[in-house]
C-alpha cells in the first residue's frame, strides 16, 4: 500500500475552455447542496489530521487513508468513517487522480471498521407521528399569523407526503394542483431522484380541519399573497415575523422549525432510543419518520406506503415499520405456543 499515487496523464485539449468550463460547471452540479456540505466537512477534518502527522492530503496514499480509517475508528461512527472515505474517493477523482480509496487494503480497513464498530446507526430520525403533529399544532399560539401559518403548513404538509427537508424547501408553487378531494403535489427532485424525473404525491383533504394539510397551505397562500401555479417558492424567509421574503427558505430552517415547534410541545423523541438501538431525536427527517410509522401503525402495507414515501427498497422503509409491527407481524403467536 506504499506505492506513490500517480497523477494520471491528461488528454489533449480537444474544447474549448468556455466548453471546459460549461463541463466543470455540470459536473459540480452533480451532487446534492448537502453532499458538498458534508464531503467539504469530511475533508477539512482529514487535511487537519494529515497536517498534525505531515502526512499528504491531496493527493494521498492508500496506506494514509487505511491509517485515517484506524484512527477514526475509535471517535466516530461506521457510517461517518464511511463518508470520510466517499469524500476522499470523490475529491481525488474529480481532479483526475488516482482513487487511494479503491485498494484492496482500504477496503478490508473499512470492513474491518464496520466489524469493530457494527454497521447499525448510531442516532436516528425521531417520527414525529400524527399524535404528535396534533399536540405540536395544539401548542402553536401564533395560528393568527403569517410564521404559524406558514410552519403549520411546513408540518402539516410534509408529514402528508413523507417529505425529506430539502424536497420542503424545494417546493414551488407551481408544484401544486388543487382538485376537489384535495392537493396533487409535485416533488421535482430528491435524493433518490437526482436525475429530476419527478413524482406526484396525493394529498387528500384531512378528517380535522386544524391539521388538514390542504386547509394548512391554503391558509398560508392566503396569508402570503400567493397562489396556485404563480412562479415563486412556496415557503419563505419571514424577518421580523411578518415581512415574507421571494427567497425560498433553506432546508436548515426547515429543520429548526421542526424541531423547535416540537420542543414546544413537549416532544423530544428520546423515547424512541430504547426501541431503536440508537440514540433518537428529533430532525428534518423526523416528519418522513412520522408519516411511514403512522402509517404503519394504521396496518398498511409496507407496499402501500412505499408509494407514498418513494422508498425504492423495502428494507429502507422497514426501519420504521418493524419496530411499530413487530409485535403483530411476529409468526411465534402463531406456532402454538
Amino acid at each position: 500500500m506504499s506505492s506513490d499515487i500517480q497523477r494520471r496523464t491528461p488528454p489533449c485539449m480537444t474544447i474549448t475552455r468556455e466548453d471546459a468550463a460549461l463541463v466543470g460547471d455540470l459536473l459540480t452540479s452533480s451532487r446534492s447542496e448537502e453532499t458538498k456540505r458534508s464531503y467539504s466537512s469530511a475533508i477539512r477534518t482529514f487535511a487537519v489530521w494529515c497536517a498534525d502527522r505531515n502526512y499528504p492530503v491531496h493527493p494521498t496514499t492508500p496506506d494514509v487513508v487505511a491509517a485515517y480509517i484506524a484512527h477514526r475508528a475509535s471517535l466516530v461512527s461506521h457510517s461517518t468513517i464511511s463518508r470520510d472515505v466517499a469524500a476522499i474517493a470523490a475529491a481525488h477523482l474529480d481532479a483526475g487522480l488516482e482513487d487511494p480509496t479503491s485498494h484492496h487494503g482500504v477496503r478490508q480497513a473499512l470492513r474491518s471498521a464496520g466489524r469493530t464498530l457494527g454497521t447499525a446507526p448510531s442516532r436516528r430520525a425521531a417520527p414525529v407521528t400524527t399524535e404528535a403533529m396534533r399536540r405540536i399544532i395544539e401548542a402553536m399560539d401564533d395560528l393568527d399569523t403569517v410564521v404559524g401559518k406558514r410552519d403549520r403548513a411546513i408540518l402539516l404538509l410534509g408529514l402528508a407526503a413523507a417529505q425529506r427537508r430539502s424536497e420542503v424547501a424545494q417546493l414551488s408553487t407551481k408544484d401544486l394542483t388543487r382538485l376537489d378531494a384535495g392537493l396533487l403535489l409535485r416533488i421535482r427532485r430528491s435524493k433518490t431522484d437526482q436525475s429530476g424525473k419527478g413524482e406526484v404525491i396525493g394529498i387528500p383533504l384531512g378528517g380535522h380541519p386544524e391539521t388538514c394539510p390542504v386547509l394548512a397551505v391554503e391558509d398560508w397562500l392566503e396569508a402570503s399573497r400567493r397562489r396556485i401555479g404563480a412562479q415563486g417558492p412556496l415557503f419563505s424567509r419571514i424577518f421580523n415575523r411578518a415581512t415574507i421574503a421571494r427567497t425560498p427558505i433553506s432546508d436548515r430552517s426547515i429543520a429548526r422549525i421542526i424541531q423547535l415547534r416540537a420542543s414546544a410541545a413537549g416532544i423530544t423523541g428520546e423515547e424512541y432510543s430504547q426501541v431503536f438501538g440508537a440514540q433518537s431525536w428529533v430532525s428534518g427527517h423526523s416528519l418522513r419518520a412520522g408519516h411511514a410509522t403512522s402509517a404503519a401503525e394504521a396496518g398498511l402495507s409496507p407496499m402501500s406506503i412505499a408509494r407514498t414515501t418513494r422508498h425504492k427498497r423495502l428494507d429502507s422503509l422497514a426501519r420504521y415499520v418493524r419496530p411499530t409491527s413487530a409485535v403483530e407481524d411476529s409468526t411465534a403467536g402463531k406456532i402454538g405456543l
